[in-house]
Order: structure tokens, then sequence, then C-alpha cells
């Protein structure tokens, strides 16, 4: 059992990562890492999940066999949405989008496979457009 929390806590902490700096090696971000502030405790491994933050936000999705699956939210402690993604086999496979805490859009990509694919677009707090990088499947960044 504790095997397998360490498993999701592992896959928990690179979801994280990725998703506070979109996956780009040169992004740099002030957002603070969800993964740092998560309060341990037993999880069931299948069916929906409400993960507690310290500092009071929360995620949310389901499990199944101990990996996530489709969709996973993720709010500030003001209630507001941190992000949004979708899972597949435990890894980030889909559309994603990422929030400031006061709610605007901070950026938009998607994953294959657990790495950054296509165009991703960030914005700064005001809803300004400030970049966009595009990404090969394999994560690497292409222009």
């Amino acid at each position: 059992m504790m095997h397998m929390i360490q498993r999701t806590a592992l896959l928990f902490v690179a979801a994280a990562i990725c998703a506070c700096n979109g996956g780009a090696p040169a992004e740099k971000t002030t957002a603070t890492p969800i993964a740092d502030t998560t309060v341990a405790a037993p999880r069931p491994a299948n069916g929906p999940q409400v993960i507690h933050l310290k500092e009071g936000g929360r995620m949310e999705g389901m499990m199944r066999n101990g990996e996530r699956v489709g969709s996973w939210i993720s709010y500030h402690p003001n209630g507001v949405i941190w992000s949004r993604s979708v899972y597949r086999n435990g890894v980030e496979h889909g559309p994603t989008e990422v929030f400031h805490d006061n709610g605007r859009t901070y950026y938009l990509g998607a994953y294959e496979n657990g790495k950054p694919s296509g165009e991703w677009i960030f914005y700064d707090a005001n809803g300004v457009e400030t970049k966009r990088v595009k990404y090969d499947g394999a994560g690497a960044i292409v222009e």
C-alpha cells in the first residue's frame, strides 16, 4: 500500500511540475508548484479522488488501477480553478489549461503521452498574450 502511495505521489509531482511550467524547459514561472503542498493520505486505487492541498486548494479526478484517468481539475486556495488536464494511463494526454489565481488563463496547450505537443499559448495575469511555443511530439521546442 505504501509503495502505491509513493508511486502516486511521484506521478503527481511529475504532473504538477509540467503543469506549472507548461513543460517548457526555458519557461520561468513564479507559480507555486502544486506538488510541494500536498497532504499525503492513503487513497483507494480506483474511483473519484479529492486531494487536499496544505494551503487550502484541492485537486479532483478519477483513479483507475492506481493511475490518473480522465479529467483532473485543481483549485487555488481561493476556489478559482488552477488547472484542467486530461490523463490517460497515469500521464497527461490531451488538452491542458492553467490559470492565474485571478481566474485568467496562464497558458493553454496539449500533452501527448506526457510530453508537451503542438502550440502552447502563454498569457500574463491581465489576459494579454505573452508568447507562443511549438513542441514536437517528444516535448522538444520546434520554434
